[in-house]
């Protein structure tokens, strides 16, 4: 084997040092000294999608392997109250569902308490820990999709440039500190504007993701300050099932009430604010 410099010598006498100089200085034009923490670039994401005062109205298109169809129509709703998520999601459509109503609270430990009021039985039941990874309304989101994610939940691995639908991106893995539904999630976010535009979600041991959460950048809009998906596509890869989510008449609002985001606005259904 010739080294590359006898390589030079060998075809290109007195040329060497300038070509392996030359060589050298593209290489390394081509690789960003200046990088961002994976802490960073993850902490303002979240900041942009989930610490957002908003009302909206979401539908829920259910596929299952056979592309048989089922739909849900919901008023959604989010604020920050003392920098803690609150959140309540409304059932409008189908009629046999309406008033089925799902209100999460960011606790200052960083726990979230769920509560479901069943309009059919007039109650409301509390949802476990352990019941954080059971579908939202029957689709394939979560409960936990609807939480706040912060970045203290993760290990976070290296930083990585990439590429997504032609656009650059930056690729963080990180591995779940406490037991949970996954062992390892995997997020690509926008460099442009730290938009979250997809997140991979892993079981133990297994290099495929089993859960897919996409947001296309052509269904992105900015209002007060954020960037947010109006169109998601959430697939369960084992079941071959998907739901897509489309969000109508987003409109980001700080003048919402905190007193809807209690248990008696469930069990007194309580009128919600209309986007």
């Amino acid at each position: 084997m010739i080294a590359i410099g006898g390589l030079f010598r060998r075809f290109a006498p007195g040329l060497a040092i300038p070509c392996v100089v030359a060589f050298a200085a593209a290489s390394s034009a081509q690789i960003p000294t200046d990088l961002p923490s994976s802490a960073s670039v993850l902490t303002a994401a979240f900041a942009n999608r989930y610490e957002v005062d908003a009302i909206s109205r979401i539908e829920l298109v259910m596929r299952n392997g056979s592309g048989e169809e089922r739909r849900r129509k919901v008023q959604y709703i989010t604020k920050m109250i003392e920098q803690r998520l609150h959140s309540i999601a409304r059932i409008t459509a189908p009629e046999y569902l309406r008033g089925m109503t799902i209100l999460t609270i960011e606790q200052r430990d960083r726990s979230h308490d769920a509560f479901v009021f069943l309009p059919s039985l007039g109650k409301t039941r509390r949802v476990t820990t352990a019941q954080k990874g059971d579908a939202f309304f029957g689709s394939d989101l979560t409960y936990e999709d609807l939480e706040r994610k912060h970045i203290d939940e993760f290990e976070l691995g290296e930083l990585a440039v990439a590429e997504r639908e032609g656009e650059a991106i930056y690729r963080i893995g990180g591995a779940l500190v406490r037991k949970g539904n996954y062992s390892r999630v995997e997020f690509d976010v926008a460099q442009s504007d730290g938009a979250i535009l997809a997140t991979r979600y892993y079981k133990r041991r297994e290099q495929r993701p089993y859960r897919l959460l996409e947001a296309p950048r052509s269904a992105m809009v900015e209002q007060g300050g954020h960037v947010l998906p109006t169109r998601l596509l959430a697939s369960d890869v084992r079941r071959g099932t998907a739901t897509e989510v489309l969000v109508t008449g987003l409109r980001v609002d700080s003048s919402i009430s905190d007193r809807i985001f209690t248990v008696a606005t469930l069990e007194q259904e309580r009128k919600l604010p209309e986007p």
